[in-house]
């Protein structure tokens, strides 16, 4: 197990997906999920890990690049969920690990999992004092889309509560409803006066399976979502250059999936995944997720912690 330590966090890494296995914060572990590459792969093959190249749900998995339709390798009935079934998260990146930064390497190849272009991705991790830090970069040989995020699921208990008893506030004024296939409508409505709104922090208190689009410019690192345990007083903030802010909170966990403590149950973490849209290359309104060749994408997350 790969590891980076400060003097308030231990945190703990695979080359399996790129993937934050644990987090050692004020007394606990606040990332939840399998604890070796073989929970994860028989479990949430998702957690913790760096997902693409597109992160969230593609409509019949299939995407359009300067007027050539491209088939994806669906893995969620008709569609396309996280990349495809041989996705970034269920392979093995190479790894360059120094005292302070972990920098995880991948090479896709042009037509992976249907995308063109061969792309050259990392994802580097750095820890300092209370922050952990992700860059994410791409690179492609040809047009194509991208869509990098970290998938950790977290408790700020410790499990020691489930995921509604989080406090939360998203710094978002916008929210994507969905379709009854849990794919956005292409509609950016407002949050005022739904469960949607918690522009404000206040508790989960229910199940969410949702893209917030963040106020503020995308591209500039800007303070998107906040969490907090009110028993122990352990928070966390995240930040991002993205234009969204996906938060689930495990409603397909289930006895079936191990985890380091136990068996993974419904409820019992949050996803939280700043990302640009989810299907975004099927809706002309949202945020480009293209990507050229002599272009860089670069996509930067900060976990900020306190207690």
């Amino acid at each position: 197990m790969l590891e980076l330590r400060s003097e308030s966090i231990r945190a703990r890494f695979t080359t399996l997906g790129a993937r934050l296995v644990a987090l050692d914060f004020a007394g606990a572990d606040v990332v939840m999920g399998g604890g070796d590459d073989g929970a994860f792969l028989t479990g949430d093959w998702t957690a913790g890990a760096v997902i693409g190249r597109m992160a969230g749900r593609i409509a019949g998995a299939h995407v359009t690049i300067d007027g050539t339709r491209h088939a994806l390798a669906p893995n969620h009935g008709q569609d396309q969920l996280h990349g495809g079934p041989d996705n970034f998260a269920v392979r093995h990146w190479d790894v360059q690990h120094t005292e302070d930064m972990l920098r995880f390497t991948l090479h896709s190849p042009d037509g992976d999992q249907g995308y063109p272009g061969a792309l050259e991705a990392a994802a580097t991790y750095t820890l300092s004092g209370a922050t952990l830090a992700l860059d994410l970069e791409a690179r492609t040989t040809r047009p194509t889309v991208i869509n990098l995020t970290n998938h950790a699921y977290w408790n700020l208990s410790g499990g020691a509560r489930g995921a509604f008893e989080h406090e939360m506030r998203i710094l978002g004024a916008a929210y994507l409803p969905l379709d009854d296939a849990l794919l956005p409508s292409g509609e950016i409505r407002g949050v005022a006066g739904t469960r949607w709104d918690f522009r404000q922090l206040r508790t989960v208190g229910g199940v969410y399976d949702n893209c917030w689009a963040l106020d503020g410019v995308r591209g500039q690192l800007r303070h998107g979502l906040s969490l907090r345990d009110p028993v122990s007083g352990r928070g966390m903030e995240v930040w991002t250059t993205e234009a969204g802010m996906q938060m689930y909170t495990a409603e397909h966990w289930n006895p079936g999936f191990p985890g380091k403590t136990g068996p993974l149950r419904p409820y019992a973490a949050i996803a939280i995944e700043p990302q640009n849209f989810p299907d975004v290359p099927n809706h002309p309104g949202f945020p480009s997720a293209e990507l050229r060749p002599g272009v860089a994408y670069r996509h930067r997350i900060e976990w900020r912690f306190s207690h």
